[in-house]
This record gives C-alpha cells, sequence and structure tokens, in this order.
C-alpha cells in the first residue's frame, strides 16, 4: 500500500480550553482530489490553518511522505509545499498577471529582469493551461481569474498540497468550468487538492473521496459513487434531509411595504416590483443579468433613476445612510468585507447600528451593548454563545446570522438578502431560513436575490427572473418546479410576465 502524501494521526486543537479538534485521523493521496466536508464549526477552518501554519496543533502528528513534520508557521507549509486558495485571492494589484506568478520566487540575479520573469510566467501558464494576458494588471482580474493565478503562483513555488476553500462561490458556470479544467491539470501534475465546498454536486463531480467532519471528529469517509446528498447529510448534522426541508406557507399580507417604481440604472431598464409585507420575493437569473444592480440601488450603493416607496412614501436613497433611515436593511453576500469587522467582537458588531439607542450621553453603554448581544445570540442560536469574542473566529454561517441580528433592534421594513447561505452548511441554512421566515412573520417585506433554484423554491411566494437587465418573468412560487425555474434562468425566453 502506498505511503500518503499528508496523514493526520489524533490530530487535536483546544482554544482556552475549548476542544475544537477532538482527534482527527485522517490521509491525503498524492495527486487526488479530496473534499471536505462538514457543517459550519465541525472543524474544518481549524484543520486548514493548521496545515498552512497559521495555528499549531495541541497534540497530534502530521505525516508527510511517512515521515513526522512540524508546522508551526505559515513558513513551515510554504518549505514543504503546503498552501491555500481562499474565496477572496489577494493578489498585488498593481503588478502585472506575471509579476504575481514569480513574486518572491523570481529568477536569480543582480537586478529586476522583467523580460526573465514574463518568460518564467508564461512557461507556467502554458504548462497548467492558463490563457491570460501575462502583462495584464491584476487589479482588473474578475474574482475568477485571481483565483486561477494565485494557483498558478503555488505550482510555480512547486506546492504539493493546494487546499480550494469554497472556490466557486462567487464564480459564474463557464468560469467554474474553467476551475474544474485547471484543478483536472493539477491533478494531472501529481498535485493534491482538498476541496472544501457546500455545493454536494461539485465534490461528487471532481472529488476521488470526500471526508466528512462533524464536532471536530471525522464522522465518515466515502469514495465517489458513495458521495450522495442523503448519506452526506445524516454524517454531517445527524439529520435527514426530510428534517431539514423547509417551505414558506403564505405569509403575504395584503398591503404593500416596499415599491420599486421604474427603477433604472446603466445595467437596468425600467424596472417596477412591490413587496407586500409578511411577502418573500425571490429575485434570481444569470451573474450579471442585473440582480445586483437593485441590491446596489436599495443599499445606496449606487445612482439610480425612478422611485422607491416604503410604506407608500418616496424615499430617496443616495447613501448607505439613507437606506438605514427608509427602514431597509442588506445583508450582502460578501458579509465579512462588507457587513462585519473581523477583529471587533460580536457584541461590538451587532450592537453598531443601534449605537444611538445603546448610547448615554454620547457614550456607548457597554452594558446595554453586551445586553442586547446576548439577546441576539439567543434569539438566532448563534454559536458558541461568546459575545466577547472576535467575529473572525465564527463559522461562516453564525457571521451571517450576526449580520441579521445587527438589524433586529431597529426593525426594518424591509430586509434585502443576497445569496444568504452562501459558504453556509446544510444544518445552519435551515436555521437562517426560519429567521427569514420569522422576519416575514413578523410583517417585514422581504426580497431573497440567490442564483440558487433550491433555495428560491423553499422560502418565496413570488419569483422574479432577470436577463439583460429586465423582468423576463414574475410568477407565483406555486407556479414554478425546480426544472421550469432553472430553464428560466438559463434562457431569456420564459412565460410572460404576470399581471
Amino acid at each position: 500500500m502506498s505511503v500518503p502524501l499528508i496523514a493526520l494521526l489524533d490530530l487535536r486543537k483546544d482554544f482556552s480550553g475549548v476542544h475544537v479538534l477532538k482527534g482527527i485521523d485522517l490521509a491525503f493521496e498524492a495527486g487526488e482530489i479530496h473534499g471536505l466536508l462538514g457543517e459550519n464549526g465541525a472543524g474544518k477552518s481549524t484543520l486548514i490553518k493548521i496545515l498552512t501554519g497559521v495555528y499549531a496543533p495541541s497534540s497530534g502528528q502530521v505525516l508527510m511522505d511517512g515521515k513526522p513534520v512540524t508546522i508551526h508557521r505559515p513558513i513551515d507549509a510554504h518549505r514543504l509545499g503546503l498552501g491555500a486558495v481562499y474565496q477572496d485571492s489577494e493578489l498585488v494589484g498593481s503588478y502585472t498577471v506575471a509579476e504575481n506568478i514569480v513574486l518572491g520566487n523570481e529568477p536569480r540575479g543582480p537586478w529586476i529582469n522583467r523580460r526573465r520573469i514574463r518568460a518564467e510566467a508564461v512557461g507556467i501558464m502554458d504548462q497548467i493551461g492558463l490563457t491570460l494576458d501575462p502583462d495584464r494588471p491584476a487589479a482588473s482580474l474578475t474574482a475568477a481569474e485571481m483565483q486561477m493565478v494565485t494557483l498558478a503562483t503555488l505550482f510555480h513555488r512547486k506546492y504539493r498540497l493546494i487546499i480550494l476553500d469554497e472556490p466557486t462561490a462567487r464564480l459564474s458556470a463557464p468560469e467554474t468550468r474553467l476551475l474544474f479544467q485547471l484543478i483536472a491539470r493539477f491533478r494531472q501534475q501529481g498535485i493534491s487538492i482538498v476541496y472544501i465546498s457546500h455545493r454536494l454536486n461539485e465534490i461528487k463531480e471532481l472529488c476521488d473521496r470526500a471526508t466528512i467532519l462533524r464536532d471536530g471528529m471525522v464522522s465518515g469517509s466515502l469514495q465517489r459513487h458513495e458521495i450522495e446528498e442523503e448519506i452526506v447529510t445524516k454524517l454531517m448534522v445527524n439529520r435527514s434531509m426530510a428534517e431539514l426541508d423547509i417551505g414558506n406557507p403564505g405569509l403575504a399580507q395584503d398591503r404593500v411595504v416596499l415599491e420599486l417604481d421604474g427603477l433604472t440604472t446603466d445595467r437596468l431598464s425600467p424596472l417596477s416590483l412591490t413587496v407586500r409585507a409578511g411577502e418573500i420575493l425571490g429575485i434570481t437569473g444569470p451573474l450579471g443579468a442585473g440582480m445586483e444592480q437593485i441590491e446596489r440601488s436599495l443599499g445606496g450603493l449606487g445612482a439610480y433613476r425612478g422611485d422607491i416607496r416604503v410604506d407608500g412614501v418616496v424615499r430617496p436613497i443616495r447613501s448607505p445612510h439613507d437606506s438605514r433611515k427608509a427602514g431597509i436593511a442588506l445583508i450582502p453576500e460578501d458579509r465579512r468585507k462588507q457587513a462585519l469587522f473581523p477583529n471587533l467582537s460580536l457584541a461590538e458588531n451587532v450592537s453598531l447600528p443601534a449605537m444611538s439607542e445603546l448610547a448615554k450621553l454620547g457614550l456607548i453603554a457597554h452594558a446595554a451593548a453586551n445586553a442586547y448581544a446576548n439577546s441576539v445570540v439567543q434569539r438566532l442560536a448563534i454559536h458558541p454563545q461568546a459575545p466577547e469574542r472576535p467575529m473572525r473566529y465564527f463559522s461562516g454561517g453564525n457571521q451571517q446570522k450576526a449580520v441579521i441580528g445587527k438589524w433586529l433592534k431597529r426593525e426594518a421594513r424591509a430586509y434585502i438578502f443576497v445569496e444568504p447561505t452562501s459558504g453556509v452548511d446544510v444544518g445552519a441554512i435551515r436555521q437562517i431560513y426560519e429567521i427569514i421566515l420569522g422576519l416575514a412573520r413578523s410583517g417585514a417585506a422581504v426580497i431573497v436575490i440567490s442564483t440558487s433554484v433550491k433555495e428560491l423554491l423553499a422560502l418565496s411566494e413570488t419569483i422574479a427572473v432577470i436577463h439583460h437587465g429586465a423582468i423576463s418573468a414574475l410568477l407565483p412560487r406555486a407556479d414554478c418546479t425546480r426544472d421550469s425555474l432553472l430553464a428560466m434562468t438559463i434562457s431569456a425566453t420564459a412565460p410572460s410576465v404576470a399581471a
């Protein structure tokens, strides 16, 4: 039997007495694509950070090619050829593609030889099949292109194991196919890929094996032919898919809360929509079709023409402050960059929008802020129950709950959710759905902008499909099936818009 590239033996990690990893035994073979699944908080992030030297294990062993290795710092992981590519790959924006690929490993010489740098980068790109202009500034790249350039950088550094963390979360379907082709070429070169995703169809398509973590332990490992939704769900959360199913029972009232009247931007044709109290309006379509323009207009992030009415009153929205003042709460997709301060505590983050109500004589009332944070923790089942903990140490699902919690004190009239369960595990998805349905029950108007057909069918009462900046379909959820809605999102031809 061959010796695995990496073997983890009884790996454990504690934080201030809290056991996060509880004896992980796991192996990654050379040249395999290995899926890693688990609920938020199951230990995936901690495991990645140990392999990349961000954290040192509390106990246990890491073997490489059968020999013990020490990984206590990122430089240790780098020297061993272990690295990770995250959703938001960071490159030097002012450098070219070629300069980023060879960064830190430039051709030796008495001075910088840009011609040699370019030639070396082009050679790497040719080896892995990456077709980008090597002279293009990195700042102009799309999210997918940034990921691919980062992968090329790790290939140039001769990394042997690369961890991909939710790599397709912000990619279009064509960009995802390009990434998959690049991963296949890495595999042919003998490089191991650890593929972390909540998208089970991707795991099944790409991975040779998949390991599922639950509560800091390995709950099971599956070969590709064994990777099925029911089996994986049971291993992840110890509950069946039937227990996790949820649906909108029909909560809409007659009263209109939010109205878009002729909303127009440079990428959005005049668009009119209404959302009633208690109604959840789902909006979907291809990436770049115009959905993001609705988010930006309602959140005060971009100029628009037309009217936005809240409870029948026209509310000009020229800034995020105007949006909040109008009673609109925006929960964006990129919560880490747009909605949270990672280094501040949970209590500080959820209290920010309500600071004026929690302050006394212009000073922050910490006791009031902590009490409010505790009420949010209890109401939204945020785990762990640690309001003083920095936000960066919470899982994706619990960070999303915290973003929602920021708005509970202000009791917004309309909530705009953008890809609300992006990067969230199957167990937390139901909890977030229940929170969204609870807001609708309270009489708020809710818009869910999502590319997940399954999500829209679970939450919406009405669904709008956007193509080329215009509504191509508007119909009740009851008139949609998974196949019909998927067809509408792919094709610009759709049933006539409902009256």
